[in-house]
């Protein structure tokens, strides 16, 4: 059993902890199965026909399982999965795990769908076997995020506890400052920034440069990161003003 916590009263059970799954389908009748069997086992389930990156951000669910299953409206498996790669790109910025579900003969092409880092189940099969494997996905996701303390957005990767960065799973050695600069912006959650906010953020009250040390360190972090000031991937310019963390998408 997975480990939320679990007590019987007068025979019935009652969900002391739950933890909360999106499913993402455009006909929800063929996964009510799983629905079903994951509201039964505790889970806050809800249902989306397609996805909606608002109520990922507002319902912060632990897993995402996406239903990748042909339907008359995509008869290619390459359509749907295009939809699956979008969506892992999504989801992969919050940390959250996703499943995507899969008929048998999209199945067996799985390996040249380039979707490392979902969990591929065919549908439909035993709901016991899929709830054992979505409670192993969720266990193994609890215990790595004891250890690391990630903070990822697009390509990057962020581990807190080690301070180092990597772009597409390649280390991006930057300096002390440049690190805090890059921290700094995605924990603000997009606001922006102005020179004198990052003057007194990263180097402090008594540091008495002029703000264009501020600019110095943003070029030489953009650099670093092969960010562009005209298409900004990371940073954004707002002339005027200062900075800003990059839309997501």
């Amino acid at each position: 059993m997975h480990d939320q916590a679990i007590e019987r009263s007068e025979d019935q059970l009652l969900c002391t902890l739950t933890k909360r799954v999106m499913i993402i389908s455009p006909l929800p009748e063929r996964v009510k199965q799983l629905f079903v069997s994951l509201s039964t086992a505790c889970f806050d389930v809800f249902s989306l026909h397609e996805f909606n990156e608002d109520m990922l951000s507002s319902v912060k669910p632990e897993l995402v399982i996406y239903d990748a299953l042909p339907t008359v409206a995509t008869a290619s498996y390459t359509d749907v999965l295009e939809r699956g790669h979008s969506l892992l790109g999504n989801v992969s910025n919050y940390h959250i795990s996703l499943v995507i579900l899969m008929d048998e003969q999209t199945y067996e092409r799985k390996e040249q769908l380039e979707l490392a880092g979902a969990e591929i189940m065919i549908w439909p099969s035993s709901v016991d076997q899929a709830l054992e494997r979505i409670n192993r996905l969720l266990e193994n996701q609890s215990q790595f995020s004891q250890f690391e303390d990630l903070i990822l957005f697009k390509d990057l990767k962020i581990n807190t506890r080690k301070m180092i960065v990597t772009k597409d799973n390649l280390r991006v050695e930057l300096t002390k400052t440049e690190y805090d600069l890059l921290l700094h912006f995605l924990t603000s959650d997009g606001a922006v920034q102005t020179r004198e906010i990052l003057l007194d953020v990263i180097w402090g009250l008594q540091f008495y440069a002029g703000s264009n040390v501020v600019d110095v360190h943003i070029k030489s972090l953009r650099k670093k990161l092969e960010d562009s000031a005209v298409d900004p991937k990371y940073i954004t310019t707002v002339r005027g003003v200062g900075y800003r963390l990059a839309d997501r998408n």
